[in-house]
């Protein structure tokens, strides 16, 4: 099998699916670390230490 035949069917087939579940996880990642942070403001501001 030539590499150049199974990129092309890995790429017509899967490189769609794979550029849409890896954008997803950069943005699920993103969205993680601002709920942390948001949360961190609310518990640090709630306690009054500063």
């Amino acid at each position: 099998m030539e590499f150049s035949t199974l990129f092309d069917s890995l790429a017509g087939s899967w490189g769609d699916e794979i550029l849409v579940w890896s954008v997803a996880a950069v943005a699920g990642c993103i969205c993680l670390v601002a709920v942390v942070n948001v949360l961190d403001m609310f518990l640090d501001g709630g306690n009054g230490t500063g």
